[in-house]
Formats: C-alpha cells, structure tokens, sequence
C-alpha cells in the first residue's frame, strides 16, 4: 500500500458534518499507461536563446573551441559540448573541415528566421489505462513518485531476518491493450490551448517511437452512509490541502481523480466489505487472525449491492470483533450486524476484560473505532466499528473518563481536589480510574493513600 497522506479523520469530519457516517473505504490499484516516445515540437525552450548565441559564433568563425565560446559566454565547455551535440542531432549544425557550420534548416531558424526550430526529443505521456485518456499534469509531477510500475520490485525483512522481495503491482482492472495509432489520436485529440492541462508540449508536431510502460495509481474508495441510501464515491488519497487555494478539505480529495469517476462509478456501487478466516495451518496450534477483504475480485456477480457495504456473517464478525478490535467475552445480542451498519454495545464485563481499557474507553468517547489495513491486496484500507453502551457503569466511566482529560493535570497532582470538584465519583474512585485504564493516576493515588510519607 502506498504511503497515502489523506487525513481520513478530517474526512469523516465532513462526511458527519454533512449528515452521514462513514463506513470504510476501500483501495484499487487503477491502470495507467507511461508511454515512452520521440517526439518533434516546436515549443520554445529555455535554451534555444543560448543555441541561437553558440550558432553566431560558428557561423561568424566554424572552428571556434567549445572552450573559447564557453569563456566566452560564461559558461563551461562541457556546457557548449552539450549543447552542441544537441544542435547535431536536431540537424541545425553540420560538421564541416574547419569545424562547425549551419545546415540549410539552421539558417532558416537562426539567419534567416523563417521557420520555426523544431525539437528532437524524448518525452513521456502518462494516459489511462482503461479509456487511453491522457491525464492530468499534475500526474508528471507531485502524483509521478505515486505511480508503482510492473517493473518495481520492494525488500523488506522478515521477523526472522530474512530478506525478501515484493512486487507491488497488481493492477484491479485490466489495462486496455494500447494500439500506437489509438494513442497518438487521443494525445493530439487534446485542443492546442487545453494541452499544457494535460501534460502536453504545446508545440508537439509529430509522435514517432513508442514503448509503453504499464502503471497503476491506488484510488481510495469511500462509503459512507446518509438519510437517502448509501454513498460510495472515489476519493484521493495523495491529496495535499493547501489553506491558499480557497477550497474545503472534501473539495481536494475530489480535485484530481474526477477523471476516474466517469470509469469507476458504476462499477463500485456494488463493493462489499467481507471477512475470511483463514484455515489453521498443520503446524500452528494458534488460529489466524480474521482478515477483513473486499468483493472486487467478484464484483460482476453482485448486481444489488448499491445500498449494501457489509456482507459478515455474525460469527465471523464476532472474531473480528474479538480478535482485531481485541474486545473480549463480547455477547452476540450485543452486536448489530446489518447491510449498512456493524455496531457493539459494551457493558461492563466487556470494558473490564478489555486488556487496552485505556484505548477502548477513549472510543467510546469518539463513539467509535477503526481497523487499519496495512497491506491493500485484499482492496480495504480502513473500516469502522461504532459504539455506544446502555450500561450505567460504563456510562458513569465515559463521564468520569472526559471529566478527567478536562482536569487531568490537577487530578493527577491532587487526586481530593478533584473528587471535591466531582462528589459523584469520590465512592468509587479507585474503580472508575481502573475501568477507565488510568493507571497512573491510580498508582498515584495509592501511593497517596497507602504509604508512609
């Protein structure tokens, strides 16, 4: 999976803000094509002003030195050598007895000024993979190092210390077969005064050779429930918001995959979170963790999926529950499992056997928790469980547990003043401070209580 910077609390910030609840959000890998061409364009370069100056001086004297002109001009003779060869090769200079001279096409450039100077050169289009459309600029850019290419491979170590390698790529459509004359038309399909949008030279005449390297870019997908039905919708997950462009953080995650969504939306109105367990394998004594994976592989046998994200059965989703969200002795009337929702009440046995009470009481406060999944082969990035409890104890912890973060300076210095402050709590103190993984507190408190000074 890729080091994706999006700021999914911020997102989920907007989508309650909105009416809604997010769900989850999914992750595919999206064909893209790099294709590999020699071009001719006539696009001003910031060097031809430096060419035109080096051509002057061969035209006036052929056998001047790259070193005397580059003594000249300022600059190295490596430099002059360079721009030489670069002169050669676009048929603008010709070497003659003496040394340097213009051809007829540098003249016309150069003297004469009568024709424009043509640009020999190597150049990558980035298109997508499925429609052969070309994309935005930005993908030569900031979303270039995103793209992972069949050619990648990745070591990593195991915890044996072997190392081993990966290949992260694994495309989730198949990328449409690129036929040269295909490519060529929709490259120059794009309207002169739109091509800088898209990467293109503006000045581009022809597309000679071509190669192409097979790409993908990981596209976030999430779902998110409202009033009217659920939402699934393809979002960014490299978006980088900036305060100066004047749009809201919802607006940047939408910003440079629009030209993905005419491809997509359909076809992911019918994902579905799933869990498989694995089978125990003949030399482990320990059953596997449930793994949380999608139905992309399977997508075209779901034709009603649109208001449906989740598909559990409720024993696996008890494993997962326990096992992933480690939340323990949990009863099965307890937890909601339907199409569009996967919720737990907690009690107080549940919140006592907890062996992170800290962490669980903190989600009960935000009402909810997530799973992060580390490695997006099975296309899920994160999934949300919700919370809530009707256990007055639990209640009375969440209570006491937001009191605290409020005070929780002065608490931990004075433990009196607080239940001062809180007569309500000062009964069972020591519990709610347990109940509520406070260790700290409850160690000072103790110490306080039970030791001599």
């Amino acid at each position: 999976m890729g080091l994706f910077s999006l700021d999914f609390e911020r997102f989920y910030q907007h989508i309650r803000e909105t009416g809604g609840q997010l769900k989850g959000i999914f992750c595919i890998q999206y064909p893209v094509y790099c294709i590999h061409a020699t071009i001719s364009d006539i696009t001003p370069d910031a060097l031809d002003n430096i060419d035109r100056v080096i051509c002057d001086f061969y035209s006036r004297k052929p056998d001047f030195t790259t070193f005397q002109i580059g003594s000249l001009i300022g600059t190295s003779k490596m430099f002059v050598e360079l721009r030489t060869q670069v002169l050669l090769r676009d048929g603008l200079l010709e070497k003659s007895d003496g040394g340097y001279q213009l051809t007829i096409e540098g003249r016309a450039v150069f003297h004469d000024k009568v024709r424009e100077r043509q640009h020999n050169r190597s150049y990558d289009f980035y298109l997508d993979g499925i429609t052969l459309q070309p994309l935005p600029k930005v993908f030569y850019t900031f979303y270039r190092s995103k793209l992972i290419s069949e050619y990648d491979v990745r070591f990593f170590t195991t915890s044996t210390g072997e190392t081993r390698t990966s290949k992260p790529f694994g495309p989730d459509i198949v990328h449409t077969p690129p036929d040269k004359s295909a490519l060529i038309e929709k490259i120059f399909g794009v309207l002169a005064e739109e091509r800088e949008q898209y990467g293109i030279p503006s000045g581009l005449v022809t597309i000679d050779d071509t190669s192409f390297t097979k790409q993908t870019f990981q596209l976030l997908i999430a779902v998110s429930s409202f009033e009217t039905g659920l939402v699934k919708e393809v979002i960014d997950g490299f978006a980088a918001h900036s305060l100066s462009e004047g749009i809201s953080y919802y607006e940047t995650v939408k910003k440079h995959i629009k030209v993905f969504e005419s491809t997509l939306k359909e076809k992911i109105q019918n994902l579905e979170f799933k869990i498989t367990i694995p089978r125990l394998r003949e030399d482990s004594q320990r059953q596997p963790k449930p793994i949380i994976t999608s139905n992309w592989g399977e997508l075209d046998c779901y034709r009603d999926s649109r208001n449906r994200c989740f598909s559990f059965s409720s024993e696996d989703l008890l494993k997962v529950i326990e096992e992933i969200f480690e939340i323990k002795n949990v009863a099965p009337e307890s937890v909601v499992n339907e199409e569009t929702t996967i919720e737990i009440s907690l009690n107080k046995q549940m919140l006592m056997n907890s062996s992170d009470r800290h962490r669980l009481v903190e989600s009960l406060i935000r009402e909810r928790d997530y799973y992060y999944v580390a490695n997006a082969e099975k296309n899920v990035f994160l999934i949300y469980l919700y919370y809530k409890t009707e256990d007055d104890f639990v209640r009375k912890v969440i209570q006491f547990k937001s009191l605290l973060k409020k005070e929780k300076r002065t608490a931990i210095l004075n433990y009196k003043w607080f239940t001062k402050l809180h007569p309500e709590f000062a009964g069972d103190y020591r519990e709610l401070l347990a109940a509520a993984g406070e260790l700290e507190i409850l160690e000072k408190v103790d110490i306080e209580n039970y030791m001599a000074n």
